[in-house]
Order: structure tokens, then sequence, then C-alpha cells
């Protein structure tokens, strides 16, 4: 089961960058902004954007939550590289290193993480406590979004939010058959809280893309939204790590993170994203 999770992991990460270069084009393509949302390209990439969240969803039921959201961080590094091919974006000597470093980050994750098919058991008392967090955080993060003008704070509070459907995802019970889960789903805490951690993570996100640059906002994205479920799946959800592996696990985790924070601060993701001060890039090959 742990290849499958790693399959789905990865085609998530390769499917969330598909869907940034997809969008990107749409934007660049539209004649009005108001018309970008309808452009094919653009819907494209949002069906990617869907399928990319499918696919970690399977990918948390099979491996350990840190190592999912690591690779699928990984996009960072995809989109850097694909963007510079697609649009000829800029590319530093130091955004290859990153990426190497990132891939043997990865590796090192992947082959520290433990094969076990631990289930986790429901319990009345983790359904409460993941309740009260998301309304919590709901309750933090809603005047901070519109008060606060720290993009840098708001990109950590949207870690927090998609950290929490990560952990919400492995809590996760649907059994029987496909009516009898549509019953139980309808009715069920930790369904409802996903639902809203993702909502609250993709609106507080959204507002932090606007008033901060995307280069250290996705890389506080992203190493809030891996290290904060992460270590709450090793602490309390049943993952682990193979024995005697602790040390090349931290080592890999260094190295996943610290190549997505270089690369999502590379000028290739700032003229990605028009947040540079110039013209977007033109296509190159698409």
């Amino acid at each position: 089961m742990l290849l499958l999770g790693l399959l789905a992991a990865l085609a998530s990460a390769g499917a969330n960058a598909g869907a940034a270069l997809l969008e990107a084009s749409a934007a660049r393509r539209a004649t009005r902004a108001a018309t970008v949302v309808l452009h094919p390209m653009y819907l494209a990439g949002l069906a990617l954007d869907i399928g990319g969240w499918v696919l970690t969803v399977l990918a948390l039921r099979y491996m350990p939550i840190v190592a999912v959201q690591a690779i699928v961080a990984g996009q960072v590094g995809i989109t850097v590289i694909a963007s510079h091919w697609v649009f000829d974006t800029p590319l530093r000597r130091i955004d290859l290193v990153a990426a190497g470093a990132n891939i043997l980050g990865l590796a090192l994750l992947v082959a520290s993480a433990s094969v076990d098919d631990a289930e986790v058991v429901p319990s009345t008392a983790g359904e409460v406590a993941l309740v009260v967090t998301f309304l919590v955080l709901l309750a933090v993060s809603v005047p901070i979004a519109f008060r606060s003008k720290r993009a840098m704070l708001l990109s950590f509070l949207a870690g927090l939010a998609f950290g929490g459907t990560a952990v919400a995802v492995r809590m996760v019970d649907l059994r029987g058959s496909l009516g009898d889960m549509a019953r139980t789903a309808a009715l069920d805490p930790v369904i409802w809280a996903l639902l809203g951690f993702a909502g609250l993570g993709l609106a507080l996100y959204t507002v932090a893309l606007g008033r901060g640059a995307v280069g250290p906002v996705v890389a506080v994205l992203a190493v809030t939204e891996t290290l904060a479920p992460g270590l709450l799946g090793l602490v309390a959800l049943g993952d682990s790590i193979r024995p005697g592996w602790t040390p090349w696990f931290v080592v890999g985790l260094v190295l996943a993170l610290g190549g997505v924070v270089v690369l999502a601060r590379s000028p290739a993701q700032a003229s990605l994203s028009g947040d540079d001060g110039v013209a977007p890039p033109p296509l190159k090959r698409l």
C-alpha cells in the first residue's frame, strides 16, 4: 500500500503543477481579467486541481502525513522548472540545486516511512478536538484576514487550515455500500470539519497572495501544512518511521522543505504570477 500512496502523492504534485501552468496560460491568453475563469485552459487547470486533491486524499490513507505533504509541496519545484521551459521564466543555478535537494529529501522521507497499515480508530474525543480546533482557527483567522496586512501570518494560518484537512482525511471512517457512505458522510462531523478547513485554507491563502509576494507566501504555506499535521500524525495518528531511520527522516525533511523554500522564492515564481512588477513572460512552447 505504501507504493500506492507514493504514486498517488507524486501524481498529485504533478497535477497541481500542471494546474498552475494551465491557469497561468489562461491568464496570459484571456483578453480581460473577468474572462480568465471561463478560459478552457483555466477550467482544465481547475479540473487538475480537483484531481490533485483527490489523489492527495488517497495518498494520505496509505502514507504518513508528513511524507505525503512534503511530496505534494514538491509541486513548487516542478512548477519552477516547467515554467522555465514553457514560459521562459528565469531559472537560477541555485534553483537547480534546490530541486536536487528536494528530490533527495523526498527519497529519504519515502525510504524512512513505515509500511505498517495501522488504521486510525475513530473516537468521539478526536472528533470533538478536530471540530473545536477548526472553530478556534476560524474565530482567530477571520478578524486577522479582514484587518491584518501581514501576508506571512495569513499564509501560516492557511497552512494550519490545509494541514487540518490532512488530519481530517486520516480520521474519516467510511465503510459499507455507497449509500451507507453517503449517509454517514452527511452526518459525520469529521467530513464537515474537513470541508471547513479546506474552505478556510483556500480563502486565507487567496487573501495572503493578494497582500504579499508569492514566493514567501508559498514557502510559509508549504512548511506549515507539512510540519503541523505531519508532527501530529507521528504523535497521535499512528504514523511511524522505520526503526533506525529517524536521523535520515529528519535530514530528508530538512532537504525537502529547504528545497521548496528556495524554489518558492525563485524569480520564476514571481514572474509566473506577474508578481515581479514586469509584464508576464510570453508563452515559449505552449
